[in-house]
C-alpha cells in the first residue's frame, strides 16, 4: 500500500513538471506559428490527477513476476 502512494506522488509530481513544460511548449508554437498566445488552459492541472490515476490503475493490474526457481 505505502509502494502505490509513492508511486502515485511521483507521478503528481511528473504531472505537473510535464503539465507546465507542456504548455509552455504549446504557448511557443502557437505564438511562433499563429502570432497569438494558444494553450490548454488548466494542463498543469489536468495531467498531475491524470497520472495519479493512470498510476494507481496501472499499480492495482500489474503484479511483479516471481522469479522461477531452476
Amino acid at each position: 500500500m505505502k509502494n502505490r502512494a509513492v508511486i502515485a506522488l511521483i507521478a503528481t509530481v511528473g504531472g505537473i513538471v510535464g503539465g507546465f513544460v507542456l504548455a509552455e511548449l504549446i504557448g511557443i508554437l502557437g505564438f511562433l506559428l499563429f502570432g497569438k498566445a494558444v494553450g490548454v488552459k488548466y494542463l498543469p492541472i489536468i495531467l498531475p490527477v491524470l497520472g495519479a490515476v493512470v498510476a494507481l490503475i496501472f499499480t492495482s493490474i500489474w503484479k511483479p513476476s516471481k522469479a522461477h526457481d531452476k
